[in-house]
């Protein structure tokens, strides 16, 4: 599938925008410092009680159905269509995530025939947003609805951007993102059946996850989604800060969410992956053994993510990103056929029960 014509900024292997140049970074600005210092502000505000949600929050482990918890990110590839249904039906997974950018709302029927191939299953859309969206908010808005619209057959869930503290995805600021988040927020009149997801946080950074659930914006969502990944940590038992594990960052992130005043308390963890050692340009950093690993290990770290995760309580749902790719998902492309990785298997363990993510 395509992109806009002027995609220079896209990396096509590793499925995001590549790293801004540093001449094209955004520098720091009286908006930015303005935004700083009411995340401070609020940090200060709520810190008491957010110190004691976080440790009044014990684990208490989910009774969620693993089919209903465990999810998987699945992309429109014209070469492998027939193989990625089939191993969809293989795996047992019911939860799926598909993206679409909102500069593709022109070529929406080749997702709703992509979306077609799995009727069985329960889709989460995430609507990624560039620099484009934020600097015309109305096309935004326009291509946004066109996507719920079209969508309204298979699902209603939706989130909305990726990555927004990651300024090559378009937000130099989190006041971008609530642009964004406040366009959409006109639509529920018009969509009144849309579950809406944000933040869209990615990786661990407390701060940057604080600022868009506590605040005076008019927006509101039905959940929380964040991007956590742990992998620079490798071992999801390892700590950040010396302090958080994967269970940590799970109880600080979802304490966060139950303070907010603009979030239900339902916290969606819609991205994390290993990526492979030795697989660039599908892993940028596949030469980093600080942040990479092989594939047994990625199966296993598979696996306990999984299960800290689901023991916790606090998670709704993870999605693994994603089926197919080289560099990070559960089956590699390069060869003649695609070769299913250890991870595949270990994920298939995880939907069928045959291992216990109590265990």
């Amino acid at each position: 599938m395509s992109y806009p014509d002027d995609d220079s900024w896209w990396d096509y292997y590793s499925d995001q925008p590549y790293v801004l140049p540093g001449q094209s970074k955004p520098r720091l600005t009286g908006a930015g410092i303005v935004e700083a210092v009411k995340t401070l502000a609020t940090l200060a505000g709520i810190s008491p009680v957010l110190a004691w949600r976080y440790f009044r929050n014990p684990e208490t482990p989910s009774v969620a159905p693993i089919k209903d918890f465990a999810g998987l990110s699945i992309s429109p590839d014209i070469a492998n269509l027939s193989a990625i249904t089939e191993m969809v039906d293989e795996l047992g997974v019911r939860q799926l995530l598909m993206r679409i950018p909102a500069w593709r709302a022109g070529h929406i029927d080749d997702y709703l025939e992509f979306a077609g191939r799995f009727p069985g299953q329960q889709f989460l859309v995430n609507i990624l947003q560039n620099r484009e969206s934020v600097l015309d908010p109305e096309g935004w808005q326009q291509n946004v609805a066109t996507i719920i619209s079209a969508c309204q057959g298979f699902t209603q869930t939706f989130q909305i951007a990726n990555a927004t503290n990651r300024s090559k995805w378009g937000c130099h600021t989190m006041a971008d993102y609530f642009a964004l988040q406040n366009q959409v927020e006109t639509l529920r009149n018009e969509f009144p059946e849309a579950r809406i997801l944000g933040s869209s946080v990615i990786d661990f950074e407390p701060l940057a996850t604080l600022r868009p659930l506590v605040n005076y914006q008019p927006f509101h969502l039905d959940g929380a989604a964040a991007l956590l990944y742990v992998n620079r940590r490798l071992s999801p038992y390892n700590r950040q800060f010396g302090i958080f594990d994967l269970e940590k960052k799970i109880r600080l992130i979802h304490a966060i969410v139950s303070l907010s005043n603009r979030s239900a308390n339902k916290l969606w963890i819609t991205e994390t992956n290993w990526p492979l050692l030795g697989t660039r340009p599908w892993t940028p950093n596949s030469g980093s053994p600080r942040s990479t690993v092989d594939e047994p290990t990625q199966a296993e770290f598979l696996k306990q993510y999984y299960s800290i995760a689901y023991q916790t309580g606090l998670v709704e749902k993870v999605y693994w990103w994603q089926l197919i790719n080289p560099g990070y998902g559960l089956v590699d492309s390069r060869g003649k056929s695609l070769r299913k990785m250890p991870s595949y298997y270990a994920f298939k363990k995880i939907i069928d029960g045959s291992f216990s993510l109590n265990h």
